[in-house]
């Protein structure tokens, strides 16, 4: 679920505070949003995963549907009483960059 963002993924992506309390997976590809969610799964059984600390190279849907290639780099960090929280950097790699 997305908690925040900061005003520069707004500039380049379009998303605006809808996108708060809304899947992640809104942001991918409708091809890759039940491996997305799969992979989540299976991070919260194994507590691995060969994508987080690992840029990946990803589509990446702007608010207005069009979609661009983005850098993701995903880091998760564990609290006793809280869980596990996501955090993730996104960089446009084609310009111009936004949407």
């Amino acid at each position: 679920m997305v908690v925040e963002f900061n005003q520069r993924f707004e500039l380049i992506y379009g998303w605006d505070t809808k996108l708060v309390g809304q899947t992640i997976g809104l942001i991918l590809p409708q091809q890759f949003r039940e491996l997305h969610h799969a992979g989540f799964a299976r991070f919260k059984l194994t507590e691995s995963s060969e994508v987080v600390n690992h840029p990946l190279e990803l589509a990446t849907i702007c608010a207005d549907g069009s979609v661009i290639r983005s850098e993701h780099f995903i880091v998760a960090e564990k609290d006793d009483q809280e869980g596990w929280s996501f955090a993730a950097t996104l960089r446009p790699l084609e310009g111009p960059h936004g949407c």
